[in-house]
């Protein structure tokens, strides 16, 4: 019978490669540093090979412990997709879910399909509206879960992803306001709006808002047009009718987090596995 690896050891000794210390790696997985270092011997000696040499600076992978490195979070990843799969299959009953509204078309059109493949017996009912208020609706019990956009960290566990904000400018159009900048901004109570403030008053840029929205598209029409700049999703920039900022004149360097949270009725495993299957579902759309 060929040997197999121990998940467990393994995953203690990602976490201390990862970390770069015995002492770390005990916080983040809440066990003595012995009982990490009792683990890591025991995966050498299954193994086979010496995996690190330690010093008083921490720890240094040997090149049988780099090459185990690279297939040890493989599979450590597909045994918590595994997991997740498993235990999505098993969710059911009527669940309400938040998705926030410059994200619907986007979010609808990949969480339907999964939902139906991986929870077949799940009945959702999607509710629209800004990030900040969906937060609001799961504090007050009146969402299940949400997807929400934030500044926030969430922890790896309720992350979706991440997506770059960047300062757009019209492509094909010049704007000269005399010296003042026009600017698109959202309507009150969003977080772009909020970044954007943020970012304009730390430039000292002379600026002017010439228009303000609700709609994500509305501000995309409005850059394109050549009618203002504004602080946009990378997704949404299009780069035949916008161009970047210069990163002198601002950070090009802003991002927003998009994280799944539940509210206090549903169990913190059911938000953690719904969250890994639509983290799945959106690598390579979003920045995970």
């Amino acid at each position: 019978m060929e040997p197999v690896i121990d998940l467990e050891l393994l995953r203690a000794f990602v976490v201390v490669a990862r970390s770069g210390e015995f002492k770390k790696a005990a916080d983040i997985l809440c066990r003595s540093q012995g009982a990490i270092s009792v683990k890591v011997k025991r995966l050498e000696e299954q193994v086979g090979h010496c995996l690190m040499i330690r010093n008083n600076r921490g720890i240094r992978l040997t090149d049988e412990g780099e090459t185990l490195l690279s297939y040890g979070e493989q599979l450590l990843q597909m045994s918590s997709s595994a997991l997740e799969a498993l235990n999505a299959k098993g969710i059911s009953g009527k669940m309400t879910i938040g998705i926030p509204t410059d994200y619907v078309q986007s979010f609808l059109h990949k969480l339907m399909p999964l939902f139906r493949q991986e929870m077949p017996n799940l009945d959702p009912t999607i509710i629209c509206n800004r990030s900040r208020n969906l937060s609001e609706l799961i504090r007050t019990n009146k969402l299940d879960i949400a997807i929400i956009a934030s500044e926030k960290d969430f922890g790896a566990s309720n992350l979706i992803g991440s997506e770059r904000l960047i300062w757009c400018g019209p492509k094909h159009h010049r704007i000269d306001n005399n010296g003042v900048l026009p600017i698109a901004l959202f309507e009150e109570s969003c977080i772009l709006r909020d970044i954007s403030l943020r970012v304009l008053k730390k430039s000292k840029a002379n600026y002017k808002v010439v228009l303000t929205s609700s709609v994500m598209e509305n501000l995309v029409s409005a850059v394109s047009l050549g009618f203002a700049v504004s602080l946009l999703p990378e997704s949404l920039v299009n780069d035949k009718t916008m161009c970047p900022l210069s990163d002198k004149l601002f950070n090009n360097y802003e991002e927003i987090k998009i994280a799944l949270i539940g509210s206090k009725n549903i169990n913190k495993s059911t938000v953690e596995n719904i969250a890994g299957l639509i983290r799945r579902s959106y690598v390579g759309s979003l920045s995970v």
